[in-house]
């Protein structure tokens, strides 16, 4: 069975400069890239400190999707509204040490820094964004379908926290064994009190 997402959002969306971010929501200096990279341009990404910057085609509307999972979900090879075909796909590692992200451009949400906030279970995470781009020429007078870029996010390391939870119970009757520990390794074991008829 597929993972469902734990939350999820679609925005209507305006990335001037044709990028948006995703932001560690307590990262107050954060400064997209100035010069772009051929790396950068060929992947429509870039990996931050603290943070994610995605490109997009153009500077026209976007609808941007994002959903968080536990685990890795399936990707769908197609849009599932319009059954087209991804025009990118790219998968990358970023890291929130905060747990949270929000999401910006370079023309803030005024007057937040960032507009929604998601949680993620994971410092680090595994991001793939799927791009649906609209292909012809760009003319503002003209409306145009938005570009679709579709976000998903799960945690890099899956964490068991049932494992965890049972290593820190065994933890503490183990260093009481140990307290009890002689010096040449053998232990010392507790007597029953003596019965005083």
């Amino acid at each position: 069975m597929a993972p469902s997402p734990k939350g999820w959002a679609t925005l209507a969306w305006q990335s001037d400069y044709g990028q948006f971010y995703l932001v560690d929501r307590e990262d107050e200096a954060f400064e997209a890239p100035v010069e772009i990279t051929v790396e950068m341009e060929a992947r429509s990404l870039c990996v931050m400190p603290r943070g994610l910057v995605i490109y997009t085609q153009s500077s026209l509307q976007q609808h941007i999707r994002i959903a968080i999972y536990d685990s890795e979900p399936e990707h769908p090879v197609t849009e599932p509204m319009s059954g087209n075909l991804w025009t990118r796909i790219e998968q990358t590692q970023a890291s929130f040490p905060s747990r949270s992200f929000g999401i910006s451009s370079p023309s803030l949400p005024d007057p937040l820094p960032y507009g929604p906030i998601f949680l993620v279970g994971s410092v680090d995470c595994v991001i793939q964004i799927n791009w649906m781009e609209f292909q012809g020429g760009r003319d503002d007078s003209v409306p145009v379908d938005p570009d679709i870029i579709d976000i998903a996010i799960w945690p890099a390391v899956a964490h068991d926290n049932a494992v965890e939870e049972l290593g820190a119970e065994l933890k503490y009757p183990l260093e009481t064994a140990l307290a009890d520990e002689t010096v040449d390794g053998s232990m010392t074991l507790r007597a029953d009190p003596v019965r005083q008829d």
